[in-house]
């Protein structure tokens, strides 16, 4: 009885041990796959990251679209030869820099409409936009005419566009441009631009020079890439981006110096709440303003001579831009001004193009 019962035991012993070597064996085998996959799923985030920021992309070369002629060489697009293809609207629809809430700018830029619609015969309605790629559409079928562009949406504009840069807002000795800068939360331990290693930076979006495009190059440049070195977190705007940083949501934030210099001016963060960690040594374009080249010429000279002999005194432009310094406007010079800018979306293969909206499927089909 003894020996049957040990028998068992040891049968039962031997079991016991070739389910531990068996689940030994299924654990190694799973825990290589969760390895692999951990690096497959490594490699995919980082080749997403590199075709998203467009840092690995071959260098790009940017010209006007085919529709459009440069027959001066300026690089902007000439008003059609065809008058047929010349547009002169009833009403000229105007909008500056498209964003979430534009109640703001709707008050600033109350007195340069209405100067337009004296000079041109013409009522000025103001449109909004809270996506830049509508405002360039819309701009390029004629739907939209004068218009604001930040300064990494003036080349795409121009160039599948048809904009027409004319002014930049300048202070009173005619400097319209400025830095680039990286803020960061007061207290945090990221004090200069290396060590945004191993942290979060926040960018505004694709289209945006300082917000997007110059801090990724300067951080390449600097041998930090997404997402091995640093992670990436979009705000979808410079106003955005600064409250993230107040609020904490953001670790550092890459903003345009004057739109920071302004949204601390207008008391809307306080310069106690963040410390600057980088500024950029060169001075970028701001802002332009400007037309759709085709309108009819006649009727873009009137609004080229209010765009650029506009007094703002005692205006909502004067008001509403005093933190940052600016007073008047100033010519732009397209060809001149935005060379480093097209040079920088070159270098990191950023073609210009606009992308359609998707159409809508029938229910049916959608459905699968």
């Amino acid at each position: 009885m003894m020996r049957a019962r040990s028998g068992k035991a040891a049968s039962t012993a031997a079991l016991i041990i070739a389910l531990i070597a068996l689940a030994v064996a299924v654990f190694g085998v799973v825990y290589k796959q969760q390895v692999s996959n951990v690096k497959e799923g490594t490699a995919e985030q980082e080749a997403m990251y590199r075709r998203m920021t467009g840092l690995d992309n071959p260098a790009a070369r940017n010209a006007l679209d085919a529709r459009y002629t440069d027959a001066d060489g300026d690089l902007v697009a000439d008003a059609p030869t065809d008058a047929s293809k010349q547009i002169d609207p009833p009403t000229l629809k105007f909008s500056y820099v498209a964003v979430e809430d534009d109640a703001d700018f709707k008050i600033a830029f109350k007195e340069l409409m209405a100067a337009i619609s004296t000079a041109t015969g013409k009522p000025v309605e103001y449109a909004s936009y809270s996506s830049g790629e509508d405002e360039l559409r819309d701009l390029r079928d004629g739907k939209l005419h004068i218009a604001g562009l930040n300064t990494g949406s003036v080349p795409i504009g121009v160039c599948t566009a048809g904009f027409v840069p004319v002014s930049q807002l300048a202070d009173s000795d005619g400097n319209a441009g400025y830095h680039m800068e990286i803020i960061a939360q007061p207290n945090s331990p990221i004090a200069k631009i290396t060590d945004l290693r191993g942290h979060e930076l926040a960018l505004t979006e694709p289209n945006s020079n300082s917000g997007y495009k110059a801090p990724l190059v300067r951080l390449r440049e600097n041998n930090l890439r997404p997402p091995t070195d640093y992670l990436i977190r979009y705000s979808q705007g410079h106003i955005q981006s600064i409250a993230g940083i107040k609020n904490k949501s953001f670790e550092a934030a890459a903003v345009a110096g004057d739109v920071l210099k302004r949204e601390t001016g207008d008391g809307h963060i306080a310069a106690s709440d963040y410390k600057v960690i980088y500024t950029s040594d060169e001075t970028f374009p701001g802002a332009a303003v400007g037309y759709a080249s085709i309108l009819k010429p006649e009727l873009a000279a009137k609004i080229k001579a209010v765009l650029t002999g506009f007094d703002w005194k005692g205006t909502g432009l004067e008001k509403s831009f005093a933190a940052e310094g600016k007073s008047k406007f100033v010519p732009a010079d397209y060809k001149k001004q935005w060379d480093f800018v097209r040079r920088i979306d070159e270098s990191i293969g950023f073609s210009y193009a606009l992308h359609e909206p998707a159409t809508s499927q029938p229910a049916a089909v959608a459905s699968k």
